[in-house]
């Protein structure tokens, strides 16, 4: 399989299975994060900064997604439907992505199943600039939000926190970071940053925690960024400098958080009017925010700068997760099954119509941005599950 201009672009294909992942309700629904990271889940991010899912906002656009961004962000008009790129198919529930200079990074996850023992999940690696796709490590329990940085992949299962060498796939007999297992129930991710000089790993959990992970060493070192009440969730998590910014669902203070990275002040609720987050994007002016499930799910964006109500950009969804924003406009995949409704763009107007991109698939899986292109995974089981690239 080869990636850029070396992919050959393909028409998407139904995706079906007797096996297809947990609906809405059942472990992994709405709930679960997928990335992505960053997906997103997880991105490496450079010197304590963070790198955008939302991509270039000043980009004047491409001829693949019909001009420009504020034509993208405004239209009227349900965009045209455009032809994936396929680039690893055959897979067994490809969960999240993470990119760096060279790779693309995939966790494959082989089963969602809750309690499992053995493991059959993998973290994939495909050559940017073209190649086949290969396993770099192997034996993880449902591998789900993963990162990178110069030298390792972190990935979170259903064990822990994992550190893979890159160049070799090595990794210890035991995760480097034990107490953010039980990941099933989604809602999480890695994100690899620096602080002082020195490489860190924040995890939301998808629990009531937020950890940051010291990274160095044979036995790294936890702090607890945050910690809410029994019956919190921590999901979505995203680094901008020193600020780490994360939503908590349930319990009695629910909302978007702010936490410091060398906890120099204690986390702080910034925005109490989000009640049941699931995934969180930044943007230069606005947090993207995806909430609920089960016929309920919203997508929101709120000012960076305060003081305004959440606009809701898309509302009566299954389970909504990962917005990005790309030349403009902003897309997010849908907690369906084998359709091409997964993957969805917000209409410019009216108010809360959404279109499906084009791609046919399952999710929610991971999406990411990188560069002027859409990475998404579509989370069939089997080996329908797939990775491709929009436009």
């Amino acid at each position: 399989m080869r990636l850029a201009l070396l992919f050959v672009l393909v028409l998407g294909v139904a995706c079906s299975s007797s096996n297809r992942p947990p609906g809405p309700g059942e472990p992994d629904a709405s709930a679960s994060e997928d990335s992505g990271t960053r997906d997103d889940g997880g991105t490496p991010e450079d010197d304590g900064g963070t790198r955008e899912d939302g991509g270039p906002t000043d980009d004047g656009g491409t001829p693949e997604d019909g001009g420009t961004g504020e034509e993208d962000a405004g239209s009227c008009e349900p965009p045209t439907s455009v032809r994936e790129t396929l680039l690893v198919p055959g897979l067994n529930t490809p969960r999240r992505l993470a990119v760096d200079a060279t790779d693309l990074y995939i966790s494959e996850s082989h089963s969602l199943r809750p309690g499992q023992v053995d493991g059959e999940g993998q973290l994939l690696r495909l050559p940017r600039a073209g190649g086949d796709v290969v396993s770099v490590a192997k034996g993880f329990i449902a591998p789900d939000a993963i990162a990178v940085d110069s030298k390792n992949i972190y990935v979170l299962d259903q064990q822990g926190l994992w550190r893979v060498n890159k160049a070799t796939g090595e990794r210890g007999t035991v995760p480097i970071e034990a107490s953010v297992n039980n990941v099933i129930t989604g809602g999480t991710e890695v994100l690899a940053t620096r602080l002082n000089g020195r490489d860190v790993v924040v995890v939301a959990t998808g629990a009531r925690r937020l950890v940051r992970v010291d990274t160095v060493g044979a036995t790294p070192a936890s702090v607890v960024l945050f910690e809410g009440e029994p019956g919190t969730q921590v999901r979505g998590a995203r680094v901008d400098g020193l600020n780490v910014w994360f939503l908590v669902s349930g319990g009695g203070e629910p909302g978007l958080y702010r936490a410091a990275l060398d906890e120099s002040t204690p986390p702080q609720r910034v925005d109490p009017s989000i009640t049941s987050g699931t995934s969180l994007e930044l943007t230069p002016t606005h947090f993207l925010i995806t909430e609920g499930s089960g016929g309920t799910g919203r997508v929101l964006e709120v000012s960076r700068a305060g003081g305004d109500q959440a606009r809701v950009l898309a509302e009566g969804l299954q389970g909504p997760l990962f917005p990005v924003e790309l030349n403009g406009a902003v897309y997010f995949k849908e907690s369906v099954a084998s359709g091409s409704d997964f993957l969805r763009r917000v209409r410019g107007c009216p108010p809360g119509v959404t279109d499906a991109v084009g791609p046919l698939g399952t999710g929610p899986g991971g999406l990411i941005v990188d560069g002027n292109t859409l990475l998404y995974t579509s989370q069939e089981s089997g080996t329908r599950g797939a990775v491709g690239r929009v436009p």
